[in-house]
């Protein structure tokens, strides 16, 4: 959900074609070699655990899922994630593409259309498909709306009417993702209209947690496993050495992701913002354009 409203921001001026293609090169600077580096980390955790493990079995990776895993195709092909987390991410990733498209109309009506036609999921009308992003479009606009609503007051009183829609929908079908993401967005809309996002929730140690967060993302699945598991090698399982193993994963998590986001990251990041969108130094006219 927080997605769509920096993804709104980003491309909150008009977009062109050339402008489109840099976004998603960025993008691709941006996330590709963490996430290339996290697959390689997990499969080489995979195989050290399967050698050391007695009765585990490895977990073989094909070619063409590998191969599939690369460009983010898994989910809509089929294959077995490499680490179940990736999913999200290749669902991200067609958000961007999804959200990139709609942004080169740079018409009002095809948002307005598709904000409508996203309101199919949550109310039930449609489960969804494997490994398509449909179902979780409405969350990524609501980020999206509560950023254009800030923007343009007068998209307000609509955003509203589609948080409400999918919020009643949410409590009838007790679908508790849906409801957080409504709250969330309506907390965001909140926060940006009083001006407080500079000041909200700015404890050092909570932004460098979100400054190193994709990269604790993508690697906190196989660390956290192989940490309780040596744990519970070295000390045997108790209530007590589970506590003491969860605290322990913690940190072994926050220091791998840090050395992920100081070798891999950062780099990847430096090299993404040299990629102006717009090719111009429009502050301006970016501050300025709005779905109307």
């Amino acid at each position: 959900m927080t997605s769509g409203f920096v993804i709104a921001h980003t491309l909150r001026a008009p977009l062109s074609p050339g402008g489109a293609l840099r976004f998603m090169a960025k993008r691709s600077i941006r996330l590709d070699p963490p996430y290339w580096a996290a697959i390689a980390i997990t499969i080489l955790f995979s195989a050290l655990a399967s050698s050391v493990v007695i009765d585990r079995a490895r977990d073989s990776v094909t070619i063409p899922q590998f191969i599939s895993h690369l460009f983010y195709l898994q989910g809509i092909l089929g294959y077995k994630q490499i680490n179940s987390v990736f999913w999200t991410l290749c669902l991200e990733i067609q958000l961007y593409a999804i959200y990139v498209l709609l942004r080169l109309t740079n018409s009002g009506a095809v948002l307005y259309g598709a904000f409508i036609a996203s309101l199919i999921w949550p109310i039930g009308l449609h489960p969804g498909w494997p490994g398509i992003f449909a179902g979780f479009w409405y969350a990524f606009l609501l980020g999206a709306g509560a950023y254009l609503s800030w923007f343009n007051a007068s998209l307000r009183p609509w955003f509203l009417v589609y948080a409400t829609v999918i919020a009643i929908a949410a409590i009838h079908r007790s679908d508790y993702f849906a409801l957080v993401s409504c709250a969330t967005a309506a907390s965001l809309l909140v926060v940006s209209i009083t001006g407080r996002q500079t000041q909200l929730l700015n404890w050092r140690w909570l932004q460098y947690l979100g400054a190193i967060s994709y990269s604790l993302y993508l690697i906190h699945n196989p660390v956290t496993g192989a940490a309780f598991r040596v744990g519970f090698a070295l000390t045997g399982r108790t209530i007590y050495t589970e506590a003491l193993w969860w605290i322990m994963s913690l940190i072994a998590c926050i220091a791998a992701a840090t050395l992920l986001w100081l070798s891999v990251e950062q780099p990847s990041t430096r090299l993404a913002r040299r990629l102006d969108i717009s090719r111009t130094n429009g502050q301006t006219q970016a501050d300025r354009a709005v779905v109307s």
